[in-house]
């Protein structure tokens, strides 16, 4: 599964329904890495957003908002997409925490985003088609056109890749995550040799 961070926007909180709006994609460039071989081979992912696109299906089925993307319980499940959706080429979404006192982990996260502390999110997703670009020469590399994805997951996390997915009104911060573990370990492999 391949995961993209954005930002939050802290002014659309609202601590009486308990819900706030993310901006989860803007498809902003992100730089990824596949193996070759024994090669770690960067390549450029560039996701299309627009309803054609994405399949929104899970996300508005109460798709889970996850602590980093960890999935091990419940326990890792901090709120609930309400209602997700395309506008303006960027996929948004309200989610919605627990009442005030059911999880003090979500009470504590919900609280930290109010305060504007907690502002990155990350979307958690399968492509199921795309097109590839070779690299045209020695400094580019290749372009990975991913034509339909299916969104599985929203996340708050503390390192954002979209700088334009946000909390409606955040001021975005640039950034890449690469989440893949077998490619941490090749990686890690790599530079240990």
């Amino acid at each position: 599964m391949q995961t993209r961070t954005e930002t939050l926007r802290r002014n659309t909180a609202d601590p009486a329904a308990r819900t706030v709006e993310v901006v989860w994609t803007t498809g902003a460039p992100v730089r990824r890495y596949h193996i070759d071989g024994y090669d770690v081979v960067p390549y450029e992912e560039r996701l299309i957003v627009s309803d054609k696109a994405i399949d929104l299906s899970r996300l508005n089925a109460g798709a889970p908002v996850l602590d980093g993307h960890r999935a091990g319980g419940v326990s890792d499940q901090l709120a609930v997409v309400e209602r997700a959706w395309i506008a303006g080429g960027s996929g948004i979404a309200l989610l919605r925490f627990p009442d005030a006192g059911t999880s003090a982990r979500a009470d504590e996260v919900f609280a930290l985003i109010e305060q504007g502390i907690v502002r990155n999110v990350s979307v958690g997703y399968s492509q199921d088609d795309w097109k590839d670009e070779s690299a045209t020469g020695a400094d580019d590399v290749a372009v990975r056109t991913v034509t339909r994805w299916v969104p599985h997951e929203l996340s708050l996390v503390t390192i954002p890749a979209d700088a334009g997915a946000q909390v409606r009104s955040g001021v975005a911060v640039r950034g890449m995550v690469a989440r893949r573990g077998a490619l941490r370990q090749a990686l890690a492999q790599r530079l240990a040799h």
